[in-house]
């Protein structure tokens, strides 16, 4: 399945959008494909105040809805759940609105797509990548992403002739799948009880050993953590970011490190 085909979007204050609304946009984006509700290639639903406009633009196989939604001043102070159901509202409002434009997308479909969200109390799992082992092994590793509203956490399932014999996490952090790639691109069998995940970045090799069911991780970089790695992952304290921060900032050429350095000092 495609990753990303719906954003979650608004503009003024106390309204829905910003990093916390990652994990909805996964979920519809799976979600949509799973109903068979993939007609556009890309959605954006933005919620807009009394001071915009609402309007619907359709580029090719985008789709781009303004949609007036009420904001709360107490939003941030909500729970976690109430903030979700405002944003499902508000995702909701917008797909039907697209419905009764083009008449494209089920309305059954697209109630039955918000039930479940609702029934499984915003609660996903989703498939992202295999690892195969070699032929005749009947081994296989699977990544699993487990999206929430302040994190995507990771998960690797290592079954063999379909049978789990593992389920580690190995990495917590942004929500947001752009930067899996960098870390866990590709996935070597050293032998049936040792598992390797390397990326594109090279800063790190994340060893599975299946047996005793255990991560290690090796830093390849000469720095005392792997600096993007570890500057975008969930749980670490403020010093700990900037010393990555700084870390990954020196790892850059300096061309590109001169250009970020306002962003990175604010």
């Amino acid at each position: 399945m495609k990753s990303y085909i719906f954003r979650l979007g608004s503009v003024g204050a106390h309204m829905v959008g910003g990093p916390e609304t990652g994990a909805l946009d996964l979920i519809y984006s799976y979600l949509l494909q799973e109903f068979k509700q993939d007609i556009y290639s890309h959605i954006h639903i933005n919620q807009i105040g009394e001071d915009l406009n609402e309007v619907i633009l359709k580029e090719g196989k985008k789709i781009h809805v303004n949609i007036r939604y009420p904001a709360y001043d107490n939003f941030e102070q909500k729970s976690i759940y109430e903030r979700n159901k405002i944003r499902l509202d508000v995702i909701h409002a917008g797909l039907l609105r697209i419905a009764e434009y083009d008449k494209k997308l089920s309305i059954e479909k697209l109630e039955a797509i918000r039930n479940k969200i609702v029934n499984q109390n915003f609660d996903f799992k989703f498939h992202i990548k295999d690892y195969p082992g070699k032929k005749k092994s009947n081994i296989i590793a699977k990544v699993i992403v487990h999206p929430l509203i302040d994190r995507f956490d990771y998960y690797v399932i290592i079954e063999k002739e379909n049978k789990v014999k593992c389920e580690v996490l190995i990495y917590s952090a942004g929500t947001n799948l752009f930067y899996f790639p960098y870390f866990f691109k590709t996935g070597k069998w050293l032998n049936e009880n040792q598992l390797v995940l390397t990326g594109s970045m090279g800063e790190l090799e994340t060893h599975i050993f299946i047996d005793e069911c255990r991560v290690v991780t090796k830093n390849l970089t000469q720095y005392k953590n792997p600096p993007y790695y570890t500057l975008i992952k969930f749980g670490i304290t403020e010093l700990e970011k900037e010393a990555a921060r700084k870390d990954w900032q020196h790892s850059l050429p300096p061309s590109i490190s001169g250009i970020i350095r306002p962003d990175i000092n604010n």
